[in-house]
């Protein structure tokens, strides 16, 4: 804490290295803009305020729990843990486009309508893993669950998207 300019470039590095992946999985769990913004906001304003406090060697697997523990915290609190759901399958936007863009944006909603669909904890480790592109380590470290419940959470969840997917793109 002694050098101020030291301590907001450490900080800004790793905010531009984890801000994308961070919102990612922030957006992908709750689908709603402002309240992700919001929550990475704070993630990070935390982040800076016990920047030299935080006693891990893995700064990422720190934000992601905090990440997670504000959006729970936020499910809590609204009691909309199951109700964010509907909220989200109902959220689609539809906008002029071409037919090759048409048909990849209604795989897209497919296969995020079938996300949603799945089990919690199966649902949280495809979303760290595929669209924030956690390694099976970071995401051991998020979650504090054993390495290889996050491989087979990860294949559980692929398994039932394919079924579900492949069913309706026939």
């Amino acid at each position: 804490m002694d050098n101020p300019e030291k301590n907001i470039i450490d900080f800004t590095i790793v905010y531009n290295r984890t801000k994308g992946k961070l919102y990612n999985y922030v957006f992908k769990m709750l689908n709603e803009k402002f309240l992700t913004e919001d929550i990475v906001q704070n993630v990070f304003l935390k982040f800076y305020e016990n920047f030299y406090s935080i006693k891990t060697t893995n700064v990422e697997a720190w934000l992601f729990v905090t990440a997670r523990n504000e959006i729970y915290s936020y499910l809590r609190k609204r009691k909309v843990r199951n109700d964010y759901k509907v909220q989200f399958m109902n959220s689609f936007e539809f906008t002029e486009m071409s037919n090759e863009n048409y048909e990849a944006k209604e795989i897209k909603e497919i296969l995020e309508k079938e996300l949603f669909q799945l089990e919690d904890e199966l649902r949280e480790v495809f979303i760290l893993k595929e669209f924030s592109g956690l390694s099976y380590a970071e995401i051991t470290n998020v979650l504090k669950i054993d390495e290889s419940l996050v491989k087979g959470r990860l294949y559980r969840a692929r398994q039932k998207l394919i079924k579900k997917i492949s069913k309706i793109i026939k």
